[in-house]
């Protein structure tokens, strides 16, 4: 990664500003580099929590992770903040393709990695994010068993709000706004 230095003081130290430190599986799991399935990006810029723009133009929405609406205040704009610390502009990271590479908005659909931290898992685990699935399904078991913890612990957004209004049904309007 390229930017900034980062390292595992940087991750504790932002899981504890949180309010939500935890230890992520020792050994991540991840494709070997140089493959057809995964790409570098440099970040340019956060669009919310969940997906960003890289400096080639190439709008990115992360799999298997859904955060609040930037209009679902304040949790929208906490989630972002979460990210953009994780991976702040400048920042270059990999890209992991699963089945589907990009969304019906021409988005690309990928798993992104900071170093070795799966930076989806990062925010469900820390109760940032919640597991949302379709077709790409490569990590779900472990994303899912990140949010349980998350939940569990009531970990970042599950400390208060417990994602009542889920990002999905928000969307589809069928919570209040």
């Amino acid at each position: 990664m390229t930017g900034q230095p980062f390292g595992i003081t940087v991750l504790l130290a932002a899981g504890i500003a949180a309010g939500s430190a935890m230890v992520l599986d020792a050994q991540p799991v991840r494709a070997a580099v140089g493959t057809a399935r995964d790409a570098t990006c440099e970040v340019l810029k956060l669009s919310d929590g969940d997906s960003f723009r890289c400096r080639d133009g190439r709008e990115v929405r992360m799999l298997l992770m859904d955060t609040p609406e930037l209009a679902q205040a304040p949790w929208g704009r906490m989630a972002a903040k979460q990210l953009e610390q994780l991976i702040p502009r400048g920042t270059t990271v990999r890209l992991e393709f699963d089945r589907a590479r990009t969304d019906r908005y021409r988005r690309t659909l990928a798993y992104v990695w900071a170093d070795s931290v799966l930076v989806n898992e990062w925010m469900v685990a820390r109760g940032w994010a919640v597991v949302l699935a379709y077709e790409n399904v490569r990590y779900l078991e472990r994303m899912q068993r990140a949010e349980r913890a998350a939940q569990a612990a009531k970990r970042g957004l599950w400390q208060a709000w417990g994602f009542r209004c889920r990002p999905v049904d928000f969307r589809a309007r069928r919570c209040g706004r």
